[in-house]
């Protein structure tokens, strides 16, 4: 009993400190008007999956703006994937960073169903010819290693946000760039690259500290997953906006917790169409 109090006062004293680091950060609001609904990983239907084409598409036509997920092929080229393994029709798989694109693009169907990959891209030029200029959401997927020969995380994913920026540039995106990432060294190499894309600081439960390493690293705001063991709510949200500090919120549940969201004045909110 005595350690379970111990433990209960040991987490209040760090949350408390917490809060007084945070207090000596200099003011710097940002302002807020209304919460942005970005689509995660795109509108998927019964004949295309998440980060598809047809996904995108159809997201960017219902939503504020769009989230998808991104690897990086042998050939330095952004696919959307969630997973960092091509999958192939038979149950087989290799690793997209020592896959080509020919190989990634001879994938097509599989008993019927469409199983292609699709290229960031053509999402952007799609974006671009039709004049959409809606808040694009980079999450990077590279940190899940092929094997000993691809250990070099941190800059691999340099290299995959260098690409992604040269892309929105191309097609004039960078303003309504967003990225996601747990590495502060990746987010303030994009940052550096564009100082016009917006950096958030994967966060998984514990509010003080990441917003702490946030306002260290110049970082723009969280990417906050709900429902981790901490909570979002008015107080921590004004704290946020009051520091300079945005959100993007994911693993919204349903459609009250969205709009409990939208109440609090979370900055972005991450739905999926399930």
């Amino acid at each position: 009993m005595k350690k379970y109090f111990t433990a209960i006062y040991s987490t209040m004293l760090l949350a408390l400190t917490g809060c007084e680091k945070i207090n000596y950060y200099p003011d710097d609001p940002v302002t807020f008007e209304q919460s942005i609904v970005l689509s995660h990983h795109g509108e998927k239907d019964s004949e295309h999956g998440e980060n598809t084409y047809e996904a995108c598409i159809k997201a960017l036509e219902d939503y504020d703006g769009l989230e998808v997920d991104v690897q990086m092929s042998k050939d330095n080229t952004i696919w959307l994937s969630h997973s960092s393994e091509v999958q192939y029709c038979d149950g087989s798989t290799t690793c997209f960073v020592e896959t080509s694109d020919a190989a990634i693009e001879d994938v097509s169907t599989c008993n019927g169903a469409d199983i292609s990959y699709t290229k960031l891209e053509d999402v952007l030029k799609y974006m671009d010819e039709n004049n959409i200029r809606k808040p694009l959401s980079i999450d990077m997927k590279g940190w899940f290693p092929c094997n000993a020969s691809s250990l070099n995380i941190e800059s691999e994913e340099r290299f995959e946000a260098e690409q992604v920026i040269s892309l929105a540039e191309e097609y004039h995106m960078a303003d309504y760039l967003l990225f996601e990432n747990e590495l502060t060294s990746v987010l303030n190499w994009a940052k550096g690259k564009n100082n016009h894309v917006q950096t958030f600081l994967y966060s998984y439960g514990n509010f003080e500290q990441d917003m702490l390493i946030a306002l260290d690293n110049g970082i723009d705001g969280l990417s906050y997953k709900s429902n981790f063991g901490d909570t979002l709510n008015a107080d921590r949200m004004y704290l946020l906006h009051k520091k300079g500090l945005k959100v993007v919120a994911w693993n919204i549940p349903d459609s009250s917790y969205q709009s409990f969201l939208e109440s609090i004045q979370v900055d972005y909110i991450e739905v999926d169409n399930d």
